[in-house]
Formats: C-alpha cells, sequence, structure tokens
C-alpha cells in the first residue's frame, strides 16, 4: 500500500469548488504523495455536477459520477475502494476549510513526516482520527440548524468527545487507515439518512479497533432551511426506528425512550404528540424556531413511529 493521503469527499446536491481547492492548497506544498476524489451520489440537481466538473482541472484529483443515489454509506465505502494511498480523509462536501493547519495536523497524525511545527498531539497507533467541526454563519441567527449547532458547540471540542471516543465519532471530518475502513466498511443498508456513522462507531468499539480524538476542525457556516431540516431529522428517526435494535447503547434518544418505555410514561407521550405536534413542528419550520422544542419533538416523533408499528 502505497504511503500518503487519500483526501475523499461525498457530494450530494451541494458545490465543492472552493472546499477542493483549499485543500489542493494546503497539500501541493508538503512532500506527501496526495489524491483529492470526488464522488457525486446521484445528485438529481444536475446544475451542481456540471459546476463541480470545474476541480477536474486541478493536478490529483479525480471526480466520480455515480448513475444513481446508493447512500451515504455506500458512497463512502466506493471512495474507501477507489483510493490509493494509506490514509484516508473523510470530509463532507459542503463544509469550509478555514484551518490553515487541516492537512499538516492529519499528516502529522499519520506519522508522515514532520511536516509542520504544529503538533496533532495523537500517536501513530491510532487508525482512526478525528478532527471535528467549527460553527460558523453567525447571520443564520433565526435557522434551527445553526441554533441547534451552536447549542451543541462544547461538546465538539476534542476533549469533549474523547470522553466518549467510538460514541461521539461522526463521519463529517475524520481520518482512517485504509486497512480499517476495508475491513470494517459502512454498513450499505443504511439507505437513508442518518446513524450510518453511529453504528460504524460502535462496530469499531466491538472490534476493539482504537479511535483518537483531536482538535483539527473543518468549519460548519452553511445551513439548510427550517423545514429540510426538520424533515430530514424525520428521516434519521425513522432510520433509527429501523435500526433501533443495532443502534442500542449508542443512542441518547433511544435511551431516554426506553426509560419512559419503563415506566409506562409512553401513552401520555403519545397524547401530547397527538395534542401538539403539528404546533411544535410548526414552531420549528418558522422563524424563530427553539432548540429546546426541537429535542421534544424529536422524541415526540420516535415514540410516534413505534405507536404506529402497534396499530
Amino acid at each position: 500500500m502505497k504511503k500518503g493521503l487519500s483526501i475523499l469527499l461525498p457530494t450530494y446536491n451541494c458545490l465543492c469548488i472552493d472546499l477542493v481547492k483549499a485543500l489542493h492548497r494546503q497539500c501541493e506544498p508538503l512532500d506527501i504523495p496526495f489524491e483529492i476524489l470526488v464522488a457525486d451520489d446521484g445528485s438529481p440537481d444536475r446544475s451542481f455536477v456540471e459546476k463541480n466538473k470545474a476541480i477536474e482541472q486541478l493536478s490529483h484529483v479525480r471526480y466520480i459520477l455515480h448513475p444513481t443515489n446508493v447512500g451515504r454509506s455506500a458512497i463512502r465505502n466506493l471512495l474507501a475502494r477507489a483510493s490509493q494511498y494509506e490514509w484516508l480523509i473523510f470530509i463532507d462536501g459542503d463544509l469550509t476549510l478555514d484551518n490553515p493547519h487541516f492537512i499538516t495536523r492529519y499528516a502529522e497524525a499519520a506519522s508522515l513526516g514532520p511536516v509542520s511545527h504544529c503538533s496533532a498531539a495523537t500517536p501513530p497507533t491510532s487508525p482512526v482520527i478525528v478532527g471535528g467541526i467549527a460553527i460558523g454563519g453567525d447571520q443564520w441567527k433565526n435557522n434551527l440548524r445553526y441554533r441547534y449547532e451552536k447549542r451543541c458547540e462544547a461538546a465538539h471540542h476534542a476533549n469533549r468527545r474523547a470522553e466518549r471516543t467510538h460514541q461521539e465519532f461522526r463521519t463529517t471530518n475524520f481520518m482512517v487507515h485504509r486497512d480499517v475502513i476495508l475491513q470494517y466498511p459502512f454498513d450499505e443498508h443504511f439507505l437513508h439518512y442518518g446513524y450510518e456513522d453511529v453504528l460504524f462507531g460502535k462496530t469499531l468499539s466491538e472490534s476493539n479497533v482504537r479511535i483518537t480524538h483531536i482538535d483539527n476542525p473543518i468549519l460548519l457556516d452553511d445551513f439548510e432551511d427550517n423545514p429540510t431540516f426538520v424533515s430530514k431529522n424525520e428521516e434519521a428517526l425513522r432510520t433509527l426506528f429501523t435500526f433501533r435494535k443495532q443502534l442500542a447503547g449508542y443512542s441518547t434518544l433511544l435511551h431516554c425512550y426506553n426509560r419512559l418505555k419503563a415506566f409506562h410514561l409512553l401513552p401520555i407521550v403519545n397524547l401530547f404528540y397527538k395534542m401538539v405536534g403539528k404546533a411544535i413542528k410548526n414552531n420549528l419550520q418558522h422563524n424563530n424556531p427553539q432548540v429546546f422544542l426541537f429535542n421534544i419533538y424529536k422524541l415526540l416523533y420516535y415514540s410516534s413511529l413505534n405507536k404506529q408499528t402497534e396499530l
């Protein structure tokens, strides 16, 4: 296996030109073999696909177009198989790179040489390294996802993530040894949005594969509108319901639901959803959404899915 970095970006209905150019600028001065592979997962809006073709003008960049949408797990597995280097950096294609040491920190963590004076503060023996995210875009103050991410911002720091190493694994920004992801690929039964990364973290834990968390963030500064974010979370909760047995012990919401069930409180929860669920959702979709109500709505919605199976 070749020593070097393969930087892998799955995309779906998003522009990634600026991100790819920023990554390329950081890689070029380093004496490390690299490649950047971008895989479009059957984006229905072909304008994004056409505009992203500009990245093909850069050296060491390849743009892979998948004819159909195969899902977040399968597209990442495809990228891993297509890569050629020992260490793989996965980044969501809709993020922003404003961290000038992003590549060097990962390269040092992979023991690819003393490429800078900034330390990643992690030994090279860890085959999975999570860099985390930073939250920008303060102009989005009325956006639900922005408010939610800002509320959770403190938990994004490496020392907090390291308290629950495998439970806090996320695919947004991480590096993995190629052998590991080929041996433990993402579960391609996850066809819809959500929780494929949570199961991956659980799989690594059960297989005694170490995960290290470092502060090497990439920036999240663009957010979907409120109705879209609510809809995506409903889809994620349906995914959680489908795979609830596999995800046991790795979801705070599942734990809360099971506690309510143990105390025989689910009838009250479901009645509450029937009475106020639509009103809460209406608040979340408009201009002053409340994160507290969002967390309540997720629990109510998940409980309603269980109720429906009993009918």
